[in-house]
């Protein structure tokens, strides 16, 4: 697990009124460092595109793994939704944002083992 997503384990645990959102952030920018790990390890650059360009980026790359592709843009909306929440909305709760936690984590394991292919062109 990496050390964003332990601070967002710790930080939902808190129980304090933003600990959910807060961890929520962590937990989103975790998966963003996993997204463009998981397209270095399959030759792609992501450079300074979007995270949503990043995403469908993903799709491509893990054509194959269906499951890698879906759960990333699944958790980065949900994740998105928890960080900009709206004051008539409500926050979100520790259960969801647990759940988050743990498909973020799955995601990070889905990483292929190995030398990256960083050393391919990056297609833009």
């Amino acid at each position: 697990m990496t050390s964003l997503l332990t601070l967002a384990a710790a930080q939902s645990s808190r129980q304090s009124p933003h600990s959910n959102r807060i961890a929520a952030w962590l937990t989103r920018t975790a998966l963003e460092q996993i997204v463009d790990e998981l397209l270095r390890a399959k030759g792609i650059n992501p450079g300074r595109a979007s995270t949503r360009t990043r995403l469908a980026c993903l799709e491509v790359a893990y054509r194959d793994e269906h499951d890698v592709p879906s759960r990333s843009q699944y958790a980065w909306t949900r994740l998105s939704e928890a960080c900009h929440q709206h004051a008539y909305q409500l926050s979100p709760t520790y259960q969801e944002v647990q759940h988050l936690l743990e498909i973020v984590g799955s995601l990070q394991t889905s990483r292929p083992q190995g030398p990256s292919a960083e050393g391919k062109v990056a297609h833009r």
